[in-house]
């Protein structure tokens, strides 16, 4: 396929390649005289299959925008008016100083650096290159997640259930402060608010599972040990099955006898707002309602300048089983929580304190007689 075809397929998409200085129709007329593709129509090309994975489910609206956003800020800034033969590791090396001058931080520059090479992976499946350069080594230090305190934790339940018990008078209740029957604003949070709270640090969940959970992902095993048995759908390319802790068995058993209450709570309906069809607006206003508990609470931002968000209340998960799981190892915590062992070494491990583990530290191996 030309690029003239591929940039007449692009036109829905030509919003996102904007705030440049480069002229398209000299791009083409250079194109053509030089058989060459330059960069600029080369992101073209792959802000189109982005925008056919969010069509298709496989990536969200805000992955597919953050993608939109680093390849106008500055990906083409940068490379837009180069041909991509001519981006070898020289120039890969100039745009890691520039970034650098502009204050992004290492962790930043890797991932442009690996949307770079996303796109020039393109040209090389579609011919337009013989093979990628070699890319530089970017050193970064790997930052704990921010994540909660068991005092920090306890806080944000106790608000949670404070806020829920909001009464606002019905003239204050407006289109301003309300959205999908929500009092989003100023007014009570949703009591299956609190509830998630509880049922993500239990459960390890990330948002985009909290998003498209349903009912029928939920299986209830009560045994010589309670918990649930969770089968998701494939998220953020990670399978698998979840096995939550024990209170998360009365946690979901609550929550779905209110569905039911509701007119909601069959198999095919959501766990959280299963009132709200679209789930980019449902994990959207669950995370505004988090991110209301956290400013009452002043622990939007943790004590290394770390944001806080929903995501926080798996990395809490994590770090309690890391803290208090007796004798859990890393492996099972892992495959668990549907991320890697580095993963949780590099992001985890390091939250935690040679003092949280005192007990095991001073502990002594029993001494074993040995009989023939």
């Amino acid at each position: 396929m030309t690029v003239h075809n591929y940039m007449m397929r692009e036109a829905a998409n030509d919003s996102c390649i904007k705030n440049t200085t480069y002229q398209p129709h000299l791009v083409l007329k250079n194109f053509r005289e030089n058989n060459g593709i330059f960069f600029t129509e080369l992101a073209k090309i792959a802000i189109n299959r982005e925008s056919r994975k969010k069509k298709l489910g496989e990536i969200t609206a805000q992955t597919f925008n953050m993608f939109c956003s680093r390849v106008n800020s500055n990906l083409l800034v940068f490379f837009g008016a180069l041909e991509v033969s001519q981006i070898k590791s020289k120039e890969i090396l100039d745009f890691i100083e520039f970034l650098g001058h502009k204050s992004i931080k290492a962790v930043t520059i890797k991932q442009y650096l690996g949307l770079l090479k996303r796109i020039l992976s393109i040209a090389v499946l579609e011919g337009f290159l013989d093979g990628l350069p070699v890319f530089p080594k970017v050193k970064s230090k790997s930052i704990p997640r921010a994540s909660l305190s068991i005092g920090e934790y306890l806080r944000v339940l106790r608000s949670a259930k404070t806020m829920s018990n909001i009464e606002l008078s019905s003239d204050r209740i407006t289109h301003r402060n309300t959205a999908n029957s929500l009092y989003v604003k100023d007014g009570p949070i949703p009591h299956e608010i609190q509830s998630l709270i509880g049922f993500m640090t239990n459960t390890f969940l990330r948002p985009v599972d909290i998003k498209l959970i349903k009912h029928k992902h939920v299986q209830v095993i009560e045994n010589k040990t309670s918990y649930l048995k969770i089968n998701l759908p494939e998220t953020k390319s990670h399978v698998g099955q979840i096995v939550s802790l024990r209170a998360a068995v009365r946690i979901y058993k609550r929550l779905k006898a209110l569905s039911i209450e509701s007119g909601y709570g069959n198999p095919e309906d959501y766990v959280f707002l299963p009132h709200i069809s679209n789930r980019e607006t449902a994990i959207q206003a669950i995370s505004h309602l988090f991110g209301r508990i956290l400013r009452a609470e002043n622990l939007e931002v943790n004590g290394d300048g770390q944001k806080r968000s929903l995501y926080s209340l798996r990395h809490t998960a994590i770090t309690f089983r890391l803290i208090y799981g007796q004798g859990i190892d890393l492996l099972t915590l892992a495959r668990n929580a549907r991320t890697s062992v580095e993963m949780i070494e590099k992001f985890y491990s390091s939250n935690l304190q040679a003092e949280m583990n005192v007990d095991i530290l001073q502990s002594k191996r029993t001494k074993q007689r040995i009989t023939s």
